[in-house]
């Protein structure tokens, strides 16, 4: 998850945290009843419509008292996890190496923020 998504290796605690999430909301055969863990611990089936990809490019809304008329109304960050305090995305300020926890959030799952070179590849 880490190399796919470009992220340096310091950030492995935040992919085993996510694949954690992930693998608590899949089914597992592991029951009799084909039901994943948290369905089991909690008694319903869990909501799977929030989960993002790890790495992608998400823009997190920026609330109209921390931003000027003209000023940007979303930043751009990387999605790495969920927050356990509170409904959220944990996300990534790469400039400022920042984890910040944002409600509103628009995930761009297809983009992981790195740019592809076009290498010319030497015929011999």
């Amino acid at each position: 998850m880490i190399t796919y998504a470009g992220l340096p290796n310091c950030y492995w605690a935040e992919a085993v945290a996510i694949a954690t999430y992930v693998r608590n909301r899949t089914p597992s055969n592991a029951f009799k009843e084909h039901t994943t863990p948290y369905e089991r611990w909690y008694g319903r089936k869990p909501n799977v419509s929030h989960l993002g990809v790890f790495g992608c490019i998400a823009y997190a809304h920026i609330q109209d008292g921390e931003r000027r008329k003209l000023d940007q109304k979303a930043a751009k960050l990387r999605f790495v996890g969920y927050s356990i305090k509170s409904k959220g995305y944990r996300l990534l300020n790469e400039e400022t190496r920042q984890l910040v926890v944002r409600r509103n959030v628009i995930f761009n799952e297809s983009d992981f923020g790195f740019k592809r070179n076009d290498v010319e590849i030497e015929t011999v």
